[in-house]
């Protein structure tokens, strides 16, 4: 992916390739996360046609092709005569925002505070549906210990941070998933 992102910088410096409007101050050209690549620039025909000349030429030098069936291109703001040629340039197919990319939504405008809140309220929500994992672990830990069942309930002889402890200070060196999951982070 390194040489791809030489050949992308290359084919930024020709004069007829024009930056995405929100890229153009900090010269994005693309962006790389595992097997994903997302290219932007203007929407026009020559910036396109430049884009392809870039991955054809990563092609050839490389062996390695662009999934046609995976690619995917989002336009804005052009007319639909000028969709469909850059359309049939690419072989890509259309999508339009928003969608999902890793989990998050992906959308053309600026998140607001709202739409913050709602991940945050997400990942809380997975974060306590975690934690009483855990703790119902540890609960079916302890009940087996005592030999307590769903009717019948038994009494703890000792506390179970004592049965926790290692077996040369006392304890029964029984790991606690909360605080075994506490120290694994």
């Amino acid at each position: 992916m390194e040489y791809l992102s030489r050949v992308l910088g290359k084919m930024s410096e020709l004069p007829d390739f024009r930056y995405h409007p929100m890229c153009k101050e900090t010269k994005l050209t693309h962006l790389v996360f595992a097997d994903d690549l997302m290219i932007f620039c203007k929407e026009n025909l020559k910036s396109i046609a430049r884009v392809m000349e870039a991955l054809q030429h990563f092609s050839d030098a490389t062996g390695l092709e662009a999934n046609i069936d995976k690619s995917s291109m989002f336009v804005a703001g052009v007319d639909e005569e000028t969709m469909h040629d850059m359309l049939k340039i690419t072989e890509f197919t259309l999508w339009t925002f928003p969608i999902r990319y890793l989990g998050l939504p992906f959308t053309s405008k600026k998140w607001n505070k709202m739409d913050y809140k709602q991940q945050v309220d997400k990942i809380t929500s997975k974060i306590t549906a975690y934690i009483s994992v855990v703790k119902l672990v540890d609960k079916k830990c302890r009940d087996f210990l005592w030999g307590a069942t769903e009717d019948k309930r038994k009494v703890n002889l000792v506390a179970w941070d004592k049965v926790c402890i290692p077996k040369q200070n006392g304890g029964l060196n029984i790991k606690s998933c909360c605080k075994w999951n506490i120290a694994a982070v």
